[in-house]
């Protein structure tokens, strides 16, 4: 019985090791790698969310990792991506100012043998990066505006506060809004304006809209942050629960708006996710592994009726 129960441990162990192969072999940076995290900017909740969690998985690899700032210009963007060059670095994080602007500088890095992964915002050619970690900016503009159109009933006035003009995410979302909205002609949008991610510009610019009279069944936002300054003007206007606000990106801060009932709902885009994925993609990539040219994560709603499991 005893022999029986020894055979018998030893084929489920060797059994489990074949199943975790991973756990022989377990995925770190060489000593010799440095790696570059280039964001557009580092302004509000999402993208410092997004970096800490670049920065964490870095840690766990053992990768020596430097963030750049290009605080939302293009071409501090490109001079980031040849110094990266120049300095001789391993592989580039990019979450890119524009869509377009960026190629040539990516396309120099890549030929100079640095792996280029591209992280949430997507460039406009593939070719010039390795692989794109990220969500589909169409579905989550898709999820938040079918959400507030059957909120609203079908019916009545919207104003959409929108990313910088050109970025990724502002032509995606915008998108995905457009293409709920030709099933509601019933929904007019009487405002859309970029607030370029930022809750102070929001704010004034929601201000401006409640103080032409004009009657706001919803505001629709192409992230948190600006939803966040939507929900300080409608407060200020004591028109908490008349005017729906929605927003993207699950930041803890609108998600303390939605449980709060200040803010209707917002949609996650798995942000720690995207950041952990895209830096374990580029210690594969560094290390010579393949890895798939698209790894893409969902979206989820967020109401107060599910808000509770978001919060931390």
């Amino acid at each position: 019985m005893k022999k029986l129960f020894v055979l018998f441990a030893a084929t489920a162990l060797g059994a489990a090791a074949s199943l975790t192969p991973a756990m022989s072999a377990e995925l770190k940076a060489q000593p010799n790698q440095k790696f570059a995290l280039l964001m557009s900017h580092m302004d509000n909740e999402f993208t410092i969310q997004m970096s800490g969690a670049v920065k964490d998985k870095a840690k766990e690899l053992d990768a020596n990792l430097t963030t750049f700032d290009a605080r939302n210009e293009i071409a501090k963007q490109i001079s980031q991506v040849e110094t990266a060059v120049t300095q001789g670095y391993t592989g580039i994080l990019i979450e890119p100012v524009a869509v377009d602007g960026l190629g040539p500088a990516l396309q120099a890095a890549k030929k100079a043998g640095l792996a280029v992964i591209n992280l949430n915002q997507r460039v406009s050619d593939p070719t010039v990066t390795d692989s794109y970690v990220g969500a589909n900016p169409v579905e989550g503009g898709q999820i938040e505006m079918g959400y507030i159109a059957k909120e609203i009933g079908g019916k009545g006035n919207v104003a959409l506060l929108l990313g910088p003009l050109g970025s990724d995410a502002e032509i995606g979302r915008t998108q995905g809004y457009e293409n709920v909205l030709k099933d509601y002609p019933d929904i007019k949008v009487v405002y859309k304006q970029t607030a370029n991610w930022r809750t102070d510009e929001a704010l004034k610019l929601t201000e401006n809209w409640l103080q032409t009279g004009a009657d706001l069944a919803a505001i629709v936002s192409n992230n948190d942050d600006m939803a966040l300054g939507a929900v300080k003007a409608v407060k200020d206007a004591h028109l908490v629960g008349k005017i729906k606000i929605a927003g993207l990106d699950a930041a803890p801060n609108a998600l303390a708006a939605v449980k709060d009932g200040t803010m209707t709902a917002t949609v996650s885009q798995s942000t720690t996710d995207q950041g952990r994925m895209a830096m374990e993609a580029l210690v594969k990539l560094a290390n010579g592994e393949k890895i798939d040219p698209t790894i893409t994560v969902p979206h989820a709603l967020i109401t107060k009726e599910n808000v509770d499991k978001y919060i931390k």
